[in-house]
């Protein structure tokens, strides 16, 4: 509080500092990728003498400067920079257990995405178990970009398990999977108002998916429409409910989902030198922006009948 002239003037409000498309934060952002960049190459570049000590060595102390540097970002009231540098030491966790499990002899020399590799699936779970407590430390949502990215790898990795050479259903049922589990994830958390943890979970959950349909309509041999027409179907209805659920994210999946199943079928049913291929992809460009108008008037209408809202009295 502040008191000026015999008066209490109420306290300014400080707002905390979020991630934003602004100079400090792309340089920030950006920093803290060339860091992760060069943590890993310096990595490569050390002696062949005692490889596994020294890879160990080095990447736990990279490690610990990363959190100590977050630590004190942090005192300072520095929450991005501090995040980011938590997000470096969680980025190091990798590098840490390969030197470890190299060092005692357990490390499997496997390709993990091509043989089954039970150590690269824990390194995996290890990483993100480690972005996990990194967010509770410093409750920086980017964070759970290296958690959904570790649990996607490690989808991956266990898409092998138990097989010889990975078939295309495999992997994408694996992404499928997974991704879907992410999704899910991440509407509970907006459901409990976390829509900034949640980000990540859609983000990310939704590019596996749509790389597991990817999977489907490329794999040579088989029957490419069992990719596009669910591509179509849940792009259509990520369409829909992006207005009501307020996610920006579900609506880009959604326009990449409805648009390249239809553009496929408009150039495989129509000449692409014909003005009716022309006229098809306009009917598609204006459903599209049409869907915009109509998620514009009634999408917040239709997301407050969806939410109970408390009584005027009792609002927070």
């Amino acid at each position: 509080m502040e008191e000026q002239a015999g008066v209490v003037l109420p306290a300014i409000p400080v707002e905390r500092e979020r991630p934003r498309v602004d100079p400090p934060n792309v340089l920030w952002f950006a920093g803290a990728y060339a860091l992760a960049f060069a943590s890993y190459a310096l990595l490569q570049t050390l002696p062949d003498t005692h490889k596994s000590v020294w890879i160990l060595v080095a990447a736990l102390a990279f490690l610990l400067v990363y959190s100590g540097a977050a630590h004190l970002l942090l005192r300072g009231s520095c929450w991005v920079p501090g995040g980011l540098a938590a997000a470096l030491a969680v980025a190091m966790v990798p590098a840490v257990c390969i030197g470890f499990m190299r060092l005692i002899g357990v490390w499997s020399s496997d390709v993990p995405l091509i043989d089954f590799n039970g150590c690269a699936v824990a390194v995996a779970f290890v990483t993100a178990a480690a972005g996990l407590i990194a967010y509770w430390w410093t409750r920086f949502p980017f964070l759970f970009a290296l958690v959904v990215g570790a649990i996607l790898v490690a989808a991956q990795f266990l898409a092998v398990a138990g097989s010889g050479s990975p078939t295309g259903d495999e992997r994408a049922t694996a992404a499928l999977i997974s991704s879907g589990v992410l999704v899910i994830i991440g509407v509970f958390l907006d459901a409990f108002g976390r829509r900034r943890d949640a980000f990540w979970f859609h983000a990310l959950g939704w590019f596996g998916a749509a790389a597991g349909l990817v999977f489907f309509v490329v794999e040579p041999g088989m029957d490419p429409d069992r990719g596009w027409i669910p591509m179509l179907i849940v792009g259509a209805l990520l369409l829909v409910v992006s207005g009501p659920a307020r996610r920006a994210t579900w609506a880009v999946y959604g326009v990449l989902g409805y648009f390249a199943p239809l553009l496929h079928y408009a150039r495989g049913g129509l000449n692409d030198n014909r003005w009716t291929f022309a006229v098809a992809l306009l009917a598609i460009g204006l459903s599209i922006f049409v869907l915009g108008i109509v998620l514009h008037r009634f999408g917040g209408v239709w997301a407050d009948r969806a939410v109970r809202r408390p009584p005027p009295g009792l609002s927070p």
